[in-house]
């Protein structure tokens, strides 16, 4: 955990509280070495940008905002991480409520998928899913969810693929 706060104050960011749920569910629930983490929406300090990409919202922002997502969401994953571990992006699920015609909708989840590789180098290598929806809770731009799995600190580093044989 040590060194995912370290790489986060390295870019002059600072991570946020743990988002508080909207509905019945947890921010994020871990199963053995696994941590899913709940479709998070890019509220920061009570704010959040609302409306459809591009006719309302404008990509930059919805960029911006999915970087939001991918920061709340690793708030919820580091609150049920112990001090001696660390954490290696598996999966990403990107929805932005879009206008039907808009088909960029890869380039804004990127704001996220771009910042989890800021932050973790190649632990931030990960599967993804980036698809359109008409609407999504409190009229957000975009919402993710993400599945972390759970390292020691200092194990050896995830090189980006797997060797199945």
């Amino acid at each position: 955990m040590k060194r995912i706060l370290e790489n986060i104050s390295n870019l002059g960011m600072t991570l946020p509280e743990c988002p508080q749920p909207v509905a019945a569910y947890i921010p994020a629930c871990r199963c053995g070495s696994l941590i899913f983490v709940s479709g998070q929406l890019p509220s920061k300090e009570g704010k959040m940008p609302q409306g459809t990409v591009p006719n309302v919202v404008s990509i930059e922002e919805a960029y911006t905002a999915a970087g939001q997502c991918f920061m709340n969401g690793l708030a919820a994953a580091l609150s049920v991480l112990k001090a001696d571990e660390s954490l290696r992006l598996v999966q990403m699920q990107g929805f932005v409520q879009c206008a039907p015609e808009f088909k960029e909708i890869p380039q804004v989840i990127n704001g996220a998928s771009e910042l989890a590789l800021k932050i973790f180098g190649a632990e931030g290598t990960h599967a993804r899913t980036a698809v359109g929806v008409a609407a999504l809770p409190k009229n957000a731009p975009v919402e993710i969810a993400f599945t972390y799995q759970v390292e020691k600190e200092g194990s050896p580093k995830f090189e980006g693929r797997y060797n199945w044989l």
